[in-house]
């Protein structure tokens, strides 16, 4: 079901889509991911008609606070909860910041050096989340996996992901995932195999 460590890798420095799948034991549901420094509006397309969930952000908090995107307080959460910040948009070069393009503009726009809080609007389009400074040591959730399979592609560490659900709109989980990566063409990989030193 699941391919190599490198094989994910190397996918993603290639800008591909991969299922990153986290333990049966935590959610067992799979994000489709793909590095945000690729990101594009054909890309953004595709993750909400068929992967179906939320347009999601990862980057490390540094970003977040870089940007001046403040992070929402959490209520009745726990140690699993992620850490959404408000959502925002590029200021110029996009028209209402809700369509593929414009939001795939808003991602590559975040992550261009020296951009800062006079080029974002807030509130927007584009819903970041921020991993946590320990990584997967802190927590196992899909923003810091995909953060750190950024991180080990040498890649900016930031990526763009959407949580897969069925035709019916709920959770996809096992055969359901191993189906939409067959169907797609992409591979499967486990959080799980990201907890080996590097």
């Amino acid at each position: 079901m699941f391919c190599s460590l490198d094989d994910a890798l190397e996918d993603f420095r290639q800008g591909k889509f991969l299922v990153l799948v986290d333990a049966e034991d935590r959610e067992d549901e799979g994000d489709l991911i793909t590095a945000a420094q690729f990101i594009t509006a054909e890309k953004v397309n595709f993750m909400l008609t068929e992967a179906r969930g939320m347009f999601l952000f990862p980057a490390p908090e540094d970003l977040w606070r870089q940007l001046e995107i403040a992070l929402i307080p959490p209520r009745h959460g726990d140690a699993k909860t992620p850490r959404f910040g408000l959502p925002f948009d590029a200021r110029r070069g996009i028209s209402t910041g809700i369509s593929a393009g414009d939001r795939a503009f808003t991602v590559r726009a975040a992550l261009e050096p020296g951009a800062g809080p006079e080029d974002f609007a807030i509130p927007g389009h584009v819903l970041p989340l921020a991993a946590r400074s320990g990584g997967l040591a802190e927590r196992q959730g899909h923003t810091e996996g995909a953060v750190e399979l950024a991180r080990r592609a040498g890649l900016l560490p930031a990526a763009v992901m959407s949580e897969v659900l069925t035709a019916e709109g709920q959770m996809a989980r096992g055969h359901q995932l191993q189906d939409f990566a067959a169907r797609h063409g992409c591979r499967i990989v486990a959080i799980e195999q990201l907890l080996s030193p590097r």
